[in-house]
């Protein structure tokens, strides 16, 4: 059975100021690819066969997740194991500073880099002042908010960023 959908228009807020608990949460990488698999509402079952990771493990991290508020049960499913508990993040998209936290997206970013032949990164160095980076980070966002969610498209993660290198 397919994951619950959220309708088209996501009504959930941007996660922009994260606690020092959910930074601490967000240094595991697992937990960067739980959150963005939780776009939709879904089991750790399912979550579990679609990362590819021991449902365990999955069941460990939703628990630290769950514990921090990053995500939230949003009802059960009754199938044929049973009761299962439904998940989703709590917000649409996690945008935060802190260097464990972002090392764990990183990760996520890196490694999906490498496993998808389609995906690609663009680094170019420009000359900001902290006036122009703030509009340039504002409007990226923008841009990314306004691309409409596509129920039967293939998932996506699109990682923005401006830093000072």
């Amino acid at each position: 059975m397919p994951p619950a959908r959220l309708p088209e228009t996501d009504s959930r807020p941007a996660v922009h100021e994260a606690t020092p608990e959910q930074l601490r949460a967000l240094a595991h990488p697992t937990r960067h690819r739980i959150t963005l698999a939780l776009r939709s509402p879904n089991t750790v079952s399912a979550l579990a066969r679609e990362l590819r990771i021991n449902k365990g493990n999955v069941a460990h991290h939703v628990a630290a997740l769950e514990s921090v508020g990053l995500i939230r049960r949003v009802g059960t499913r009754t199938g044929r194991g049973g009761t299962q508990t439904l998940y989703e993040s709590v917000g649409q998209s996690l945008k935060f500073h802190g260097r464990e936290a972002t090392d764990g997206m990183i990760q996520v970013v890196g490694q999906g880099l490498v496993d998808d032949p389609d995906a690609f990164a663009f680094l170019r160095r420009v000359r900001l002042t902290r006036t122009q980076a703030r509009h340039l980070s504002d409007h990226l966002d923008t841009l990314v908010r306004q691309v409409p969610d596509t129920a039967n498209a293939p998932a996506a993660a699109v990682f923005v960023s401006v830093f000072r290198p």
